[in-house]
């Protein structure tokens, strides 16, 4: 039976604590509501050896994807992670300066198949590059301005993994997205 993706949810991040040679660690989940669209593409650099008056061999090399995740909302606590910025939790202020970068993260979701059941998808190594919105008038119109964050997902380094992917068959078999293994040599 095909199994069309459906929908997208239960997004969830992880901020990367460790990520080397030695070893992989994430820190607490963070919930993240509001999660409208995911896509990522493979970002690759295409090679040829010519030899022998003809190619003599052919490839790629990956280098990682791309992807652009919109939100209905981002809250101002979470732009910290998509931008680099800092929160103040007492005065409940954000700032974002010219040299904030985003700090690694893991990405956990949940895609509904046409069939019912959940793919779950877990990324290792995620960067966010651009956190961007796009302030309207209301007017007559109904419609958000979603926050649009883009960025690049690379492998973890200690095995090169980059992604990691199960179906649920039940909503208690959704909890494996709850957390990241670490992982050490």
């Amino acid at each position: 039976m095909a199994k069309a993706a459906k929908g997208f949810s239960g997004l969830r991040i992880f901020p990367v604590v460790k990520n080397d040679s030695e070893g992989y660690q994430v820190g607490q989940k963070i919930a993240i509501t509001g999660a409208q669209s995911f896509t990522r593409s493979p970002e690759t650099s295409e090679w040829t050896i010519m030899a022998d008056d003809g190619v003599y061999d052919s490839g790629s090399d990956w280098q990682g994807e791309r992807f652009t995740l919109n939100l209905a909302e981002c809250p101002l606590e979470l732009k910290k992670y998509f931008e680099g910025g800092v929160y103040d939790d007492v005065t409940k202020t954000y700032k974002y300066y010219s040299y904030s970068q985003a700090p690694e993260l893991a990405f956990g979701f949940k895609v509904l198949q046409s069939d019912g059941t959940w793919l779950m998808v877990k990324l290792f190594s995620v960067k966010c590059y651009s956190l961007r919105t796009d302030y309207q008038t209301k007017g007559e119109s109904s419609d958000i301005s979603p926050a649009i964050i883009e960025g690049i997902i690379k492998n973890r380094v200690i095995d090169n993994q980059v992604r990691e992917e199960k179906e649920a068959l039940l909503e208690s078999d959704l909890t494996w997205l709850d957390s990241i293994d670490s992982v050490t040599t």
